[in-house]
């Protein structure tokens, strides 16, 4: 499985925003839904190139630099845990 990348596209004078869905396994582009909120329809967009590749299992998401990126919760997944830091005395 591959990590899917999520990425808003704004209206031009010949198309209406939308939202692109691609990783390694192909792309596919949905127009905005604005009946969602913005997390929503993101997920919705991953959620289809999920199915549209035949890919399963529970995808968490997350943001950065507008992006958002998905990745399967996976036994192969190497994880990484965190607490916070303690502040100097």
């Amino acid at each position: 499985m591959q990590a899917i990348r999520t990425r808003y596209h704004g209206p031009t004078n010949s198309r209406g925003s939308r939202i692109t869905a691609s990783g390694e396994g192909g792309a596919l582009t949905l127009p905005r839904d604005y009946s969602l909120d913005v997390e929503q329809d993101h997920a919705r967009a991953a959620q289809r190139l999920v199915a549209r590749l035949g890919w399963s299992g529970v995808y968490h998401g997350g943001c950065f630099n507008g992006d958002y990126y998905w990745i399967c919760e996976s036994g192969w997944i190497p994880t990484v845990e965190a607490a916070p830091a303690l502040e100097a005395a």
